[in-house]
C-alpha cells in the first residue's frame, strides 16, 4: 500500500502559485515614504519584504500526500522511528551570490552563516521552545559566487535553474541555501524573505533542491523583526517537508496535515506577535503564532509540535532516505 501511494504521488504532485507572499514587512523607502506592511512599526529596511515564496500544495497533491502519510503512520517502519533516538545531521552549504564584494551587493559575513547555523540547531532541538527534532545542521561549506546576473531574479526565472544546476552540491540529504536578492514575481515591487523546495519533489528534480533566501534575512542584518536567523529555519521547515500552518484557512479541504497546529485563517499582518488571536473561532486553539511555520515575526517563532515532527519524520525517511 505504501509502495503504491508513492507510485502515486510521485505522478500527481503539481503545484499553484501560493498565497503565501501575503505577510509585507513595512519599511522606508529611498525617499523616506513607508512601503508596505499593513501596519506595526518602521524599520531600516528599503523596500517592501514579504515573508515566503514557498508553493503551497493544490487539492489533489494534498489528498494523496496524506494517503501517504496515513499509509507510513500504520507501517512497521513508522512505529520503529516513533521509538528511535537517532540524531540526522543535515550538512548545510551556503553559497552567498553577490553583485559584488560589499554589504550592498548581497555579501554575507562567515560569521553570520555560522550563526545560522547555531540558530538552526538551538531550534531544531527545542531549545527556543516547543518540542525538540532528531534534525541537527552542520555547516558543511560556504562557497561565495560574484555574478550580477545571478545576484536578483524572481522565483521561477532562469536563472535560479542555471544557480542551482551549476553551484548546487551533495544529495537528497544535503541542504544547500542560495542566498541571494529575491525579486518579486511579474513585476511587483519588493523582496521576499525566503522560499524552498519540498522533500517529495526530489526524485523528479534533484538539481532544483534547495533554499533561496534573502541576503538581508540573516542574523545581525538590518531587516527589523526578520534578523535573528528564524526565516531561514522556516524554510527548513518546508524543506523537510513542512506545510505553513495556514493551508486550507478555516474550512478548507485540506490542512498542514498535522493534527495538533490550530487552524489559522490568514497569515499575521502588522502585529509581529499578536496576542489571544483566534482567526478560526469555529475551531478549537488559537492561532499558533509561536509556531515556525506561519508569518509572525522572528522574535515571535520559536516552537516545532510533536505533530510536525511526526510529519519531518515521514518526509525525510520517505523522500530524503533520512533513517
Amino acid at each position: 500500500m505504501l509502495r503504491d501511494s508513492l507510485a502515486t504521488i510521485a505522478v500527481i504532485v503539481a503545484f499553484g502559485l501560493s498565497g503565501c507572499v501575503q505577510e509585507k514587512q513595512q519599511g522606508t523607502s529611498q525617499n523616506g515614504n513607508s512601503s508596505g506592511g499593513s501596519g506595526g512599526s518602521g524599520s531600516s529596511s528599503r523596500g517592501g519584504f514579504f515573508f515566503c515564496d514557498t508553493r503551497d500544495l493544490d487539492r489533489d497533491s494534498s489528498k494523496n500526500l496524506a494517503n501517504l502519510f496515513s499509509d507510513f503512520n500504520k507501517s512497521f517502519v513508522a512505529k520503529a522511528s516513533s521509538n528511535s533516538s537517532t540524531l540526522y545531521t543535515i550538512p548545510v552549504n551556503f553559497h552567498v551570490i553577490m553583485k559584488d564584494d560589499s554589504a550592498e551587493g548581497g555579501d554575507v559575513p562567515d560569521e553570520s552563516l555560522a550563526e545560522q547555523v547555531d540558530i538552526l540547531n538551538r531550534a531544531y532541538s527545542g531549545e527556543i521552545g516547543g518540542v525538540g527534532t532528531p534534525y541537527r545542521f552542520e555547516l558543511a561549506g560556504i562557497n561565495r559566487v560574484v555574478n550580477e546576473n545571478w545576484h536578483s531574479f524572481a522565483p521561477g526565472a532562469p536563472e535560479e535553474t542555471e544557480v542551482k544546476k551549476a553551484l548546487r552540491v551533495g544529495d537528497a540529504k544535503t541542504l544547500n541555501v542560495f542566498i541571494m536578492d529575491i525579486l518579486v514575481p511579474k513585476g511587483g515591487t519588493g523582496k521576499i524573505l525566503g522560499y524552498s523546495t519540498f522533500p517529495f519533489v526530489y526524485k523528479m528534480q534533484p538539481a532544483l533542491d534547495g533554499i533561496m533566501l534573502h541576503y538581508r534575512a540573516v542574523p545581525g542584518s538590518d531587516l527589523d523583526h526578520y534578523n535573528a536567523g528564524h526565516v531561514l529555519v522556516h524554510e527548513s521547515g518546508h524543506w523537510l517537508g513542512l506545510l505553513h500552518t495556514f493551508t486550507g484557512a478555516c474550512d478548507g479541504l485540506f490542512t498542514d496535515l498535522v493534527s495538533d497546529t490550530p487552524r489559522e485563517k490568514t497569515p499575521t499582518r502588522g502585529n509581529y506577535c499578536p496576542t489571544n488571536l483566534d482567526s478560526c473561532p469555529s475551531n478549537p486553539g488559537l492561532d499558533p503564532i509561536h509556531n515556525h511555520m506561519t508569518y509572525t515575526g522572528d522574535e515571535c517563532r520559536t516552537e516545532f509540535t510533536s505533530g510536525q515532527v511526526s510529519f519531518m519524520k515521514f518526509n525525510t525517511m520517505i523522500f530524503r532516505g533520512l533513517k
